[in-house]
């Protein structure tokens, strides 16, 4: 029961559904920081974030493992992230690029995606050399960003759901020590860099789409 447990919230907060879930908070909670109004442009926002960040890194894993390139779908083996996580670089920097072209640098999802595209190069800095959480790095990554955004705003609808967030990013910690398959000091570290991108991006850079 308890690996279940464990297996299921590092489904829950797999990383590379960190830009969908960052998108939806966004824009159903924090909508002053966005220009997108209509329900349909805000599922159609989510669709695309959802198709380029996750669907298509996780085809390119599949086709990796399908061609023997990785051993593994889940990456555990840490020679199997490096060109998973390059690949991801690419497509991050890509979308990065549009979205401070289309919407500008100081946009909550441009900002967004700029830290999370920042903490992705970092890991792919560092996993070649030592095998870094990345699901810590996304759960505090995606929990500094929420934490910034209701201090700052305090949206008492999101307030059930930012403890929820809280509770699933100690969680998912704790389940990648129990599923040993990071040391504490590897979640320790991925936690610290997402925890910092994330706050320090957010904090210091964010303007609301009303005075950008």
């Amino acid at each position: 029961m308890k690996k279940f447990a464990a297996n299921l919230v590092s489904i829950i907060l797999i990383p590379l559904i960190a830009p969908s879930y960052l998108f939806w908070i966004i824009l159903f909670y924090f909508p002053q920081l966005t220009r997108i109004v209509s329900l349909t442009d805000k599922l159609l926002a989510i669709l695309y974030i959802f198709m380029a960040t996750t669907f298509l890194p996780f085809l390119i894993v599949f086709i990796l493992y399908k061609r023997k390139v990785i051993t593994d779908l889940t990456l555990h083996r840490q020679q199997d992230r490096v060109i998973p996580q390059i690949f991801s670089c690419v497509i991050y920097v890509g979308i990065c690029l549009f979205l401070v072209f289309t919407e500008g640098a100081t946009n909550a999802l441009s900002l967004s995606m700029i830290a999370i595209a920042v903490s992705v190069i970092g890991l792919t800095l560092i996993t070649p050399f030592w095998k870094i959480s990345t699901h810590a790095c996304g759960a505090w990554g995606i929990f500094a960003i929420v934490f910034d955004l209701q201090s700052r705003y305090h949206e008492p609808a999101f307030t059930v759901l930012y403890y929820i967030i809280l509770f699933l990013t100690v969680s998912v910690c704790a389940a990648r020590l129990y599923l040993k398959v990071h040391t504490p000091m590897q979640v320790i570290a991925g936690s610290i860099m997402g925890g910092l991108v994330g706050f320090l991006l957010f904090h210091y850079c964010l303007v609301p789409y009303h005075l950008a």
